[in-house]
């Protein structure tokens, strides 16, 4: 069958099966947020999506305040396999850098699973997240105190309704009931592309297209270090009350505090 990159009224769903085809992307949240420790604004965070095309369901969710990197696409992976014990099949993303890292490569070679990248500036090649991500803004971020809805239009903004005076959420916090309303509520409302929730898209086709045991993937410590960054000469040598420090990045352990293991590769 033709490979079809977006989906519409007129041509078919992405993949004949769930996990056949996902997408995943990135958007910044018209919310601001505050620190957990010391109350400070800290900004818009960012979220990551993997999308199954198939049901139109969201496989897992990742929240954080860097901007979009190998970390975030590791950690939505991480996620995925927690959730479900297995990857796609092939994985559609865009021509971001973090999507041609090594470590990303790599770990989809390791899991057999296809990259496929959208064409260089065609945003409609990307509709199936595009559309999620406006849904998601419309049913559950323009619903929360501290939204940047009003700060769209400069001219109207005043203090009454800033959203940096009415910010009251956390990270955490933010995170818990955002995957609330993904894998809940999202999950169980009927979607116009498909005519039904796309939980019961996926079941549906899970119930057709069969189990498929091979593809499962343990959530053990094997593939979590499959997930993990490395230096270029693949040692890092622990320095004593840091750790081990892999691309600017501290990394710490409690076997760290082994004195034989200060100044160690």
């Amino acid at each position: 069958h033709p490979w079809f990159w977006e989906v519409t009224a007129q041509t078919p769903r992405h993949g004949s099966r769930p996990f056949q085809v996902a997408h995943i992307d990135h958007t910044e949240l018209d919310i601001q947020v505050r620190s957990s420790s010391t109350g400070k604004i800290l900004g818009k965070p960012w979220v990551t999506f993997m999308m199954d095309a198939y049901s139109r369901r969201l496989l897992s969710v990742y929240l954080t305040f860097d901007p979009p990197s190998y970390r975030s696409v590791m950690m939505v992976l991480c996620v995925c396999v927690q959730r479900y014990a297995r990857l796609p099949q092939s994985i559609v993303v865009d021509g971001g850098r973090e999507f041609h890292s090594v470590y990303f490569d790599s770990l989809l070679a390791r899991c057999r699973c296809t990259k496929k990248i959208r064409p260089w500036a065609k945003p409609h090649f990307g509709s199936v997240c595009e559309r999620l991500f406006k849904t998601t803004n419309d049913q559950f971020i323009y619903t929360l105190l501290g939204n940047t809805q009003t700060a769209k239009r400069a001219r109207l903004l005043i203090r009454a309704v800033d959203p940096k005076h009415h910010a009251l959420w956390m990270l955490p916090d933010l995170y818990t009931y955002l995957c609330e309303y993904a894998y809940q509520v999202y999950d169980q409302d009927e979607h116009s592309g498909i005519g039904m929730t796309p939980q019961a898209a996926y079941l549906w086709g899970m119930k057709q297209g069969g189990e498929r045991e091979h593809r499962r993937i343990p959530y053990d410590d094997r593939f979590l270090k499959a997930t993990c960054t490395s230096t270029t000469k693949g040692t890092a040598v622990v320095q004593q009350g840091s750790g081990v420090k892999i691309n600017y990045f501290y990394y710490w352990n409690n076997a760290f505090r082994n004195p034989e293991a200060i100044k160690t590769a």
